[in-house]
C-alpha cells in the first residue's frame, strides 16, 4: 500500500505506472479487487470512501471514556461495546497484521443526526459495514473485519430486553448486521476526519439543509 489516501483515480494512476516490489500481474489483482471494493461502497450509498493506511488510525484510551455513562447509553447493553469488547491497546495490537482499511461515510441531514431518527442512519452505517466486510472476504481478503458507530443492542435488538449474546443465550441475533463500536476500540474518528479533510458542510450558507455524517470503516486483511 501506498501512504496516501487512495481514491479510485489514485488506484488507476498506481496500476498504470506499476507497484515497486510487486510483481505486476499481482498488483492488477489487488487493483482490480480494491476497485470493485471502492465501487460497491459507492453502490450501497456510501459517500466518499477512501482506502487508508492503517497508520493513520489513532487508538487513544481517553476515547473509550466517552462510552461510558451517562454520555452514551450503549455501554455495557451489547457484546460489541464496551466492556465487551477488547481495549484500546489490545486493538492496537491487532492493527499491526493489517496494512490498510476502508473508511466510509454516510451522509445527512444534521437535524436528522440530532434527532431520534439517527438510529435510521445508524443502522445503515452497521449494514453497510458488513456487507463490504463479507464483499472484501469474498475478494480474497480473508482476514477483513468491519467496525461501525452506534450501539447494535438499540439499533437492531431494541425489542428485547438483552443482548443474546450477553444473556447467555447463545449466538448473535444479527450476525449479517451488527458490528464493533469504533468508539468503544478507541478510534480517534474526529482526527482522522480531519486527516481525510472530511469537513462538516454547512449547506444552509447556500440555501440548503446543513449535513452531518456517521461514518463506518473495513479492515482489509
Amino acid at each position: 500500500m501506498t501512504n496516501d489516501l487512495l481514491t479510485i483515480s489514485s488506484w488507476r494512476q498506481e496500476v498504470r505506472f506499476g507497484k515497486p516490489g510487486y510483481p505486476r500481474a499481482s498488483f492488477l489483482i489487488v487493483y482490480v479487487a480494491m476497485e470493485e471494493l471502492l465501487e460497491k461502497a459507492l453502490e450501497l450509498g456510501a459517500s466518499d470512501p477512501r482506502l487508508i493506511p492503517v497508520e493513520m488510525i489513532q487508538v487513544d484510551d481517553d476515547i473509550v471514556e466517552l462510552c461510558l455513562p451517562p454520555q452514551c447509553d450503549g455501554y455495557d447493553m451489547c457484546a460489541n461495546c464496551p466492556p465487551h469488547v477488547m481495549s484500546p491497546a489490545e486493538f492496537r495490537k491487532v492493527l499491526e497484521g493489517y496494512e490498510s482499511a476502508l473508511v466510509f461515510k454516510i451522509e445527512a441531514p444534521m437535524e436528522l443526526l440530532l434527532s431520534d431518527e439517527r438510529d435510521h442512519v445508524g443502522r445503515l452505517i452497521q449494514e453497510t459495514a458488513a456487507r463490504l466486510e463479507r464483499f472484501a472476504i469474498e475478494a480474497g481478503f480473508v482476514s477483513s473485519r468491519a467496525l461501525a458507530g452506534a450501539c447494535c443492542k438499540r439499533l437492531f435488538c431494541g425489542a428485547y430486553e438483552r443482548c443474546n449474546v450477553l444473556s447467555g443465550g447463545g449466538e448473535c441475533r444479527n450476525p449479517d448486521k451488527a458490528r464493533t463500536s469504533m468508539s468503544g476500540l478507541g478510534v480517534n474518528f474526529n482526527r482522522l476526519n480531519r486527516d481525510l479533510g472530511w469537513q462538516m458542510s454547512d449547506a444552509r450558507e447556500a440555501g440548503g439543509e446543513a449535513l452531518g455524517w456517521m461514518a463506518g470503516m473495513v479492515l482489509i486483511g
